[in-house]
């Protein structure tokens, strides 16, 4: 493979990681993600057994972009990017702070918005 060549794909790879799904909350997510992570999250929700507590999908602003957290049953909670990466599992667990990756997600996450409870 010629260098120039060799040059131009690796020009092309970080360039697709300055569009990556962590970039502003302004930026849809249609734009940097294949799917709608919260339609396909809930659909996958929906076909598991019921939960207790009962399932929920939370969707939150947090680091300036649009996550979903997921609660229910007795495990930890976790907390996805709008592309269904797994940024931590944010509560719960023996300190009930999650797994320790976004401690300050109870602080500095703003503006709660259910968006799907499990009805059954």
């Amino acid at each position: 493979m010629s260098r120039l060549r060799i040059c131009f794909l690796l020009w092309l790879f970080l360039l697709g990681g300055a569009t990556s799904c962590s970039d502003a909350l302004e930026e849809p997510a249609s734009l940097t993600c294949p799917n709608n992570f919260a339609a396909t999250l809930i659909e996958e929700l929906k076909q598991k057994p019921k939960q207790t507590p009962a399932a929920e999908v939370i969707q939150y602003t947090y680091q300036n972009r649009r996550v979903y957290l997921v609660t229910g049953g007795t495990g930890f909670n976790y907390l996805f990017d709008a592309c269904g990466n797994v940024l931590c599992a944010a509560t719960l667990g023996p300190s009930n702070d999650g797994d320790g990756r976004c401690t300050d997600f109870a602080t500095a996450a703003t503006d709660p918005l259910v968006i799907w409870r499990d009805p059954r």
